[in-house]
């Protein structure tokens, strides 16, 4: 028959010893512990939320929200950055695919389809072509357009990553972004279409 002891284990009518009482408390604590530790490398590498914030991806400075004003308008080069758990201010930066560029235009200049995608003229793009998943890392500030130094596809940003030069064949997708109160950029919005390479 099948007793409880008094520390509330089953333990066929034996009295558990205190030391294997203790280890075994200790290994639940260790196992509670990376368990915890999984889950928040599982939300670092989760692909951007509705309602995360944006921080710098380069720079001394990789924790503080990005705010409207921090994006300068016809800048020489976009802005890279990571998307960041509201709720912990930690970046998303476990998985290579987060990574984004922000660009910023006056909103008026902003053609109707790319409008409702930006906040106050600021949009978002991923960095990963969706070509070959390569990082789209050269910018034509006078033409606004990007281009992936591996294959040469192109991507105009003031068009929302509207295709300009294969061999991608379809945009650089776009997330939509919106301003919370303290005049930060959050995002809004899901990718407009699928990130990561097609020719991977």
């Amino acid at each position: 028959m099948i007793n409880k002891d008094i520390s509330g284990c089953l333990c066929g009518g034996q009295p558990l010893a205190r030391r294997a009482v203790l280890v075994g408390a200790a290994g639940a604590v260790v196992g509670l512990s990376v368990g915890r530790a999984f889950a928040a490398e599982d939300a670092l590498s989760m692909a951007p939320q509705i309602g995360d914030l944006l921080v710098r991806a380069t720079g001394k400075d990789k924790t503080t929200p990005i705010k409207v004003a921090d994006v300068e308008v016809n800048a020489a080069y976009p802005m890279q950055v990571w998307p960041a758990d509201p709720a912990t201010g930690l970046a998303r930066d476990g998985s290579a695919m987060n990574i984004m560029m922000l660009t910023a235009f006056p909103a008026d200049q902003l053609s109707e389809a790319v409008r409702p995608l930006s906040a106050d003229g600021v949009l978002a793009n991923t960095m990963i072509c969706p070509h070959a998943a390569c990082e789209v890392t050269d910018y034509n500030a006078e033409t606004f357009i990007a281009q992936c130094p591996c294959h040469l596809s192109e991507f105009n940003l003031k068009e929302g990553g509207a295709l300009a030069q294969g061999p991608a064949t379809r945009k650089l997708p776009s997330i939509g972004l919106a301003v919370d109160a303290e005049g930060r950029l959050t995002i809004a919005s899901a990718y407009d279409s699928r990130v990561g390479g097609d020719a991977q």
